[in-house]
């Protein structure tokens, strides 16, 4: 699910005005495959994170109107907003899918779409523009001015991408107990669901099971968690930077007493392991000691000769 979704906005930046309107009779045609190469020049350049050429793409005294008001004027302006956006170490990558052009005059173009970012966790974030995109005498096209909307458009099903990483199996050994989790994609929907089974010798084994989802009225992760006995807890996750949430929880147990906590996870730039830190627990109104466990990744099962 995951790897098409990102390979899918990669496609699209390549289909927007030839697709939409180009037609053998188009008196426009040669001019929206000009406008798809403008595109796809753009796309080019932002993935390389190469600010100097996504600025020679506007007009000496283009413009970007910003979604919080804010207004980059310039071709110096821009290409400083754009280097801003690249870091050394990771550059986000984009995907541009054009909705509809317009023509006001032969040279002047009215272009609205959906800009698609993939930032280097994993979450999309799509806003809508619109661009004027003004055609020039060897027949190219460089953007006038382009305005950005404040609204994030972006799907759950893509903003789940940020947690793509918890996807596989673990293993969290724990005093004398050995816990076995397993996150994988629903098949219900764009959500990431987890089991878990605990085993200890002389007890009796436990599980869990977990659902994972996008809240589009508070912009974040939230998740339910499911016990065997009949317990359960609502996490809302809070991004604190790219490896690491807090997840603030309240729950019930199947004993009817309250389960109150602050939870953090802590990804090792390997993602191999993280670090789940639950605090400031009450249970039952009654405080209990902070602890920490390391989960781990496990490697897959080896295949058969029979799978193969």
């Amino acid at each position: 699910m995951s790897a098409n979704v990102i390979r899918t906005l990669s496609v699209i930046a390549f289909l927007p005005w030839t697709a939409l309107h180009a037609q053998d009779d188009d008196p426009n045609a040669a001019k929206l495959e000009k406008l798809e190469a403008s595109a796809v020049s753009f796309v080019d350049a932002y993935n390389k994170g190469d600010a100097a050429a996504l600025a020679k793409l506007f007009l000496p005294d283009g413009e970007i109107t910003l979604a919080d008001g804010g207004v980059v004027s310039g071709r110096d302006e821009i290409e400083e907003f754009y280097a801003e956006i690249f870091s050394p170490e990771e550059t986000p990558q984009a995907a541009l899918e054009a909705g509809s052009v317009r023509f006001v005059t032969p040279a002047i173009a009215i272009e609205e779409g959906t800009f698609h970012v993939t930032a280097p966790d994993g979450e999309v974030i799509s806003h809508n523009y619109t661009a004027v995109q003004v055609q020039q005498d060897d027949g190219s096209w460089l953007t006038a001015s382009v305005r950005d909307s404040l609204e994030d458009t972006a799907p759950p099903s893509e903003k789940m991408l940020g947690l793509e990483w918890i996807v596989g199996d673990w293993k969290i050994q724990a005093g004398g107990s050995t816990t076995w989790i397993t996150f994988d994609w629903s098949d219900d929907g764009p959500f990431i669901d987890g089991r878990a089974l605990t085993e200890e010798a002389g007890e009796e084994s436990t599980s869990a099971t977990w659902r994972i989802a996008w809240d589009p009225k508070r912009k974040g992760y939230t998740s339910w968690g499911f016990d065997a006995l009949g317990g359960f807890t609502k996490s809302e996750w809070t991004e604190v930077d790219e490896a690491s949430w807090m997840l603030r929880t309240r729950g019930v147990t199947a004993d009817g007493e309250s389960n109150v906590s602050t939870q953090t996870l802590v990804l090792d730039p390997s993602s191999e392991h993280f670090a789940w830190t639950t605090r400031d627990q009450l249970l039952g109104g009654e405080a209990q000691p902070e602890r920490t466990v390391r989960v781990v990744r496990r490697p897959p099962e080896p295949k058969s000769a029979a799978t193969e």
